[in-house]
């Protein structure tokens, strides 16, 4: 059995098998009319860190039309961390940024450590990162660098599960209960 999808490609419509469109390169792709990319990323050190981080850099590449890529590095200035927590929160923009079904407080440790974590948007938020990035290890983090290089949102590998609209992803990430780094990710999805 072939499984067939509708494409848009240079505002023709295309049916394609889902072989073929995994074979396919080409990142301005979009799959059945959908879109998904970044718009914005805003990255901050907060005054709580007293000195224990300092962000590098933080940017956004566009590299083809409708596809943008995500690059940051935060150095990390007291080694080793071996108490790391996450906040994740979602925003929509209605009228302002506004809370969005997810707020969720976990142990980024536990998290890295463990590959058979409950199915959970932390989970899988940072499993989309993981292979553009050095968060692939668990505490005590004894690197001096955080980096997220070269991160873009696929459609046909990332499916946020939210509506269409405008959203904002924050990522908080605290030692032993200061907040260190604040990230903010814009990005939008058409369907």
């Amino acid at each position: 059995m072939i499984l067939e999808t509708t494409i848009w490609i240079g505002g023709h419509i295309y049916k394609a098998s889902v072989a073929q469109l995994a074979a396919r390169k080409s990142h301005n792709l979009k799959v059945d009319g959908r879109l998904l990319k970044f718009t914005n990323v805003k990255c901050m050190d907060l005054p709580t860190n007293g000195g224990i981080t300092k962000y590098e850099y933080c940017r956004l590449k566009v590299v083809k039309r409708n596809y943008v890529e995500l690059s940051l590095k935060v150095s990390l200035l007291q080694l080793p961390i071996t108490n790391l927590t996450t906040r994740l929160q979602c925003f929509q923009r209605t009228d302002g940024y506004r809370p969005f079904m997810y707020n969720v407080y976990f142990d980024f440790c536990k998290l890295m450590a463990s590959r058979k974590y409950d199915i959970s948007i932390e989970r899988f938020v940072f499993n989309a990162i993981r292979k553009n990035s050095n968060l692939n290890h668990s505490c005590p983090w004894n690197e001096n660098h955080m980096t997220v290089e070269k991160f873009g949102l696929d459609f046909t590998k990332t499916n946020v599960p939210v509506p269409s609209g405008v959203y904002r992803f924050d990522f908080t990430f605290y030692s032993y209960g200061k907040p260190l780094t604040l990230t903010q990710v814009y990005f939008e999805k058409i369907v």
